[in-house]
């Protein structure tokens, strides 16, 4: 399967960043037979489409779980504030969105996987493409022993804009490999430890539950959501920097993010952590576990009154 090879990513600050990139070359990623080009569902082999790509886009993954692409809406806006921000709006109604999501799962059988949207205003016409893609999601061993994770020397100039080139990427890859880490965790150059190079980071100090502040790092879906439950639960969370002189002090850790919700941290290096029956991670997840769940049940029972009203 190819891979897309990106050269430049930004985000912007207010409600859900999105990323902004930019492309020498794209190459069809898509999982299936199927992607929808501009409403129109095509076969993905042809992917010449994405050699139209070439210019300034803005993304999008969502996690499908039984069907329901979780937290769209939230994904929605933040595309819409992205296409914003390059002086242009998408035309295309979220509702559409939606349907060609369902008709994907149709045709693929496939329910619970990623999507990927992207969002290209081309000179000759804009291009809007919808299709599944494959992603590393952890196997539930990790989520009951934890993920061993490796600081790795790198830090983005700006936190609102993700620059990544194809050489970044496979060195961090070889990094992570070679450690047999699942995340790399980004050390800047006065040795602050900011986020996943793929998530955001928390982590207990003191007992007190810290997260990197907002304006340095690329904020997710996920940890927005994990920051509202947090005032939910009435778990107060600092946003502060991490020092790599301070690892030691960390009672327990965990990163976020769209494909792997909230996955504890088994170890940073050569750190053993305990954050897989740390009491306030285990509360943060069942309570987002709860919200999962409420959410994919919301939805099923919307689509079944709409459903039972068009008979």
């Amino acid at each position: 399967m190819s891979l897309i090879i990106p050269i430049d990513f930004s985000f912007t600050q207010p409600l859900y960043p999105t990323p902004i990139f930019r492309y020498r070359q794209v190459k069809c990623d898509a999982a299936f037979d199927y992607l929808f080009v501009n409403g129109e569902l095509r076969p993905s082999y042809e992917a010449a489409i994405f050699d139209r790509i070439d210019g300034n886009s803005v993304y999008e993954v969502i996690k499908l779980i039984e069907g329901v692409p979780l937290f769209f809406e939230d994904h929605m806006a933040r595309m819409q504030r992205s296409a914003a921000l390059l002086g242009a709006g998408i035309e295309k109604p979220p509702a559409q969105v939606r349907a060609e999501i369902n008709e994907l799962v149709e045709k693929t059988g496939c329910a619970d996987i990623n999507v990927k949207l992207v969002w290209y205003p081309g000179k000759k016409g804009s291009i809007f493409l919808t299709y599944f893609v494959r992603q590393d999601f952890p196997d539930d061993g990790a989520y009951r022993r934890g993920v061993h994770t490796i600081l790795y020397d790198g830090e983005r100039r700006n936190p609102q804009i993700k620059a990544v080139k194809t050489s970044y990427r496979e060195r961090v890859r070889a990094e992570r490999e070679a450690a047999g880490a699942y995340e790399a965790l980004l050390v800047d150059d006065k040795g602050f430890v900011s986020e996943g190079t793929r998530s955001n980071l928390f982590f207990l100090i003191d007992h007190q539950l810290c997260t990197p502040p907002s304006d340095a790092v690329l904020l997710g879906v996920t940890r927005r959501h994990v920051m509202a439950l947090c005032r939910v639960l009435a778990i107060d969370v600092q946003e502060k920097m991490l020092h790599k002189d301070d690892l030691n002090r960390i009672e327990a850790a965990f990163i976020t993010g769209t494909t792997i919700d909230i996955l504890p941290i088994g170890s940073i290096g050569r750190l053993q952590l305990a954050s897989v029956g740390h009491p306030v991670i285990q509360t943060i997840t069942r309570a987002f576990t709860e919200e999962v769940s409420a959410c994919i049940a919301a939805e099923k029972t919307g689509s079944s009154r709409e459903a039972a009203a068009k008979n």
